[in-house]
């Protein structure tokens, strides 16, 4: 009966977008893109009771592995050429910067073909990935669609299109999680929930195709091999340092909890995990994701016409970020003994302890998420790849040594949670100092403009 009401909402959230997205303040422009991406959550959250009582803890640990593996190959499936489409500011850079990223996916995702369609599953057993074997021929698709979703996306935010954002968060909301439920009802098993998931999160990029490619020819007639040559010259340092950098980054999150714990402990301490970001995260998302695609397109511009406005924005986003999440996992936690076995069944009910573990991490990385693109914007990428090798090192030291010491799975993941909560605080620090260094060196020249 919740879907009933649900879905006749669906058009009044579209209304709202049309009538906010003429609004270009960052308030107005946040708005948009957390109508959208609550109007695509709230089905997405009203599902998961039905996934949950279709498929096992375990399923879901082996669809956390299958995303984190995704998840950490996209970060490099356009070489990170597609963090630079935001500070873009001439058009036809912009047009042959992505014209470029989509010769990247390409080449990334006919590489992850021959792999996945040669690899033994003996080499993804050695390397703890023998959950992936069942569906190892969808990574390279999974690769490609939501490959070419971000380097779209990429291209709407600086465009300041995030009407259009939203209306794929509300696709991706209700495709991916009708797909997967479709898939429990036919008994489909692991394989249902990753290719429902593939539907889920590319789902938009058909619409933002249609807008950004082929509803500019004139963009088309700007590309030509020498200027993709020139802007990837221009942009040589995001492959070579934010590329990598993502890459780590996702090595240390997603992939190091979900791969680590499976391994280590069992895929359904894996499941438990899963749960625990979809009950807390998942809703907190909805907030950071606007915000960070809305300061993203401010601090693109900012970065190098008005750093004092950069330092305000993160000065203001962090502090509300905060307030907001806080107040989110203190009611998650509080109620998480009760509403996590009577939403989504008896045999979920031991994930409250992971939720309480993961909180801690919780909290800062949400507040990371809106400001994470900031030393990308502000070009210091080697500051940010120095921090995501020494997060690395430590997130896996924090999961691997107290499962060496015999200790039980959730102590290990306070110890991991608490190392990931003190790595987001050092971030966080570097991204200030690095903004208030930029708003020196500007004042400093205007002085000797002025002199």
């Amino acid at each position: 009966m919740r879907m009933v009401r649900l879905l006749p909402n669906i058009s009044g959230y579209t209304r709202q977008l049309r009538q906010l997205r003429t609004t270009h303040s960052f308030a107005g422009s946040v708005a948009v893109m957390l109508v959208g991406t609550v109007a695509g959550q709230a089905c997405s959250t009203l599902l998961s009771p039905v996934l949950t009582r279709l498929f096992t803890p375990t399923e879901f640990g082996n669809l956390s592995v299958y995303t984190a593996t995704l998840t950490l190959l996209t970060t490099i499936a356009s070489l990170g050429f597609e963090i630079a489409i935001p500070i873009c500011l001439a058009e036809v850079d912009c047009a042959n910067l992505m014209a470029l990223c989509g010769v990247s996916l390409a080449l990334t995702t006919g590489l992850a073909g021959l792999i996945a369609w040669f690899m033994p599953v003996d080499i993804l057993i050695r390397f703890s990935l023998g959950s992936l074997a069942p569906c190892r021929y969808l990574l390279p698709l999974g690769l490609f669609c939501l490959g070419g979703y971000y380097i779209l996306v990429a291209v709407a935010t600086r465009a300041g299109a995030f009407g259009t954002i939203a209306r794929t968060r509300i696709s991706q909301g209700i495709t991916g999680p009708c797909t997967q439920i479709l898939s429990g009802v036919l008994g489909v098993g692991t394989p249902g929930l990753v290719i429902g998931s593939i539907v889920g999160q590319s789902s938009g990029t058909v619409l933002l195709f249609i807008r950004f490619v082929l509803g500019q020819p004139e963009w088309l007639r700007q590309i030509s091999w020498r200027r993709i040559a020139a802007v990837a010259r221009r942009f040589i340092r995001f492959p070579l340092y934010a590329g990598w950098g993502r890459l780590l980054d996702e090595a240390g999150g997603g992939l190091a909890l979900s791969v680590l714990f499976a391994t280590c402990y069992s895929p359904a301490v894996a499941g438990f995990i899963f749960l625990s970001d979809r009950v807390v995260m998942r809703p907190l998302v909805m907030v950071s994701t606007s915000l960070l695609q809305v300061f993203t397109s401010e601090a693109g511009r900012a970065a190098s016409q008005n750093p004092v406005q950069l330092r305000r924005r993160f000065r203001q986003v962090v502090p509300l970020q905060f307030a907001i999440s806080a107040s989110w996992i203190l009611v998650a936690n509080l109620s998480a003994p009760w509403a996590i076995p009577l939403l989504f069944g008896a045999k979920w009910a031991s994930a409250t302890a992971y939720l309480h573990a993961l909180s801690v991490a919780y909290l800062l990385q949400i507040v990371l998420h809106p400001v994470s693109s900031t030393l990308q914007v502000l070009e210091r990428q080697a500051t940010a790849i120095t921090w995501q090798i020494c997060r690395l090192i430590l997130i896996v030291a924090a999961i691997v040594l107290p499962w060496r010491a015999g200790l039980p799975a959730v102590t290990a993941l306070w110890i991991s949670a608490s190392t990931e909560a003190i790595c987001c605080l050092v971030l966080l620090a570097l991204m200030a100092g690095a903004i208030q260094r930029v708003v020196v060196l500007q004042r400093q020249n205007s002085a000797i403009e002025v002199g």
